[in-house]
């Protein structure tokens, strides 16, 4: 990432049914959403996420290919991945997120557990 040398904090989860790939693209994407990662960032290489992961590189790329493809990010041979203008989510809502969040850590709920109480409630 660009700037101050901070790096890309990714968690993944082996026991989740999501792939590997789409936790990656998932996880980038939703910093870019909540304005942790800007308009411009660099990302590490395909080969350097790879290896800061113990992953196969060709996950990795599967989720750059990914992020490419729903705009998130820009990527061209032998040039770094970099972050596109991508529209955060609005305060209220990450303020609202936040509220959910400390109440269920408090009822001690899994992130599965709150996820699936939101989902359960959503009404689209």
């Amino acid at each position: 990432m660009s700037g101050g040398g901070d790096e890309l904090r990714l968690v993944i989860r082996e026991s989740s049914p999501t792939p590997v790939y789409e936790q990656i693209r998932a996880q980038i994407e939703g910093m870019v959403k909540v304005g942790a990662l800007r308009d411009g960032d660099k990302l590490p290489s395909v080969r350097q996420l790879a290896g800061d992961l113990r992953l196969a590189p060709g996950t990795v790329a599967k989720a750059y290919a990914e992020l490419a493809e729903r705009g998130v990010i820009e990527t061209a041979p032998g040039r770094a991945a970099r972050i596109r203008r991508v529209a955060t989510i609005p305060e209220p809502l990450l303020q609202a997120a936040q509220t959910y969040a400390e109440q269920s850590h408090r009822l001690g709920a899994t992130f599965e557990d709150a996820l699936n109480a939101l989902r359960a409630q959503w009404r689209g």
